[in-house]
């Protein structure tokens, strides 16, 4: 099954997450829910979704989900970050 993801929807999930947008950047970062630091770049201005390649290393390497599925769980309620 495919996800798909707006940068909107990155950004909610950056603050549902505690972070925090870094000044005037695009840098979004914090510690969240269970302890661990997080960055990530959001690219708001542009529209439509994001490619499957970008969307895999912001949900892995950035917010720290094992997949883009738990990222797409978490942002649809299905999935509290503390259960990890």
């Amino acid at each position: 099954m495919g996800y798909t993801f707006t940068w909107d929807d990155i950004e909610t999930i950056c603050k549902m997450l505690g972070m925090r947008r870094k000044y005037k950047t695009a840098t979004y970062s914090g510690h969240g829910p269970d302890g661990l630091y997080r960055r990530c770049t959001i690219h708001s201005y542009h529209k439509g979704n994001i490619g499957a390649g970008l969307l895999n290393k912001i949900a892995k390497e950035q917010l720290l989900f094992s997949s883009i599925k738990e990222m797409y769980d978490f942002y649809h309620g299905k999935l509290n970050i503390e259960q990890k």
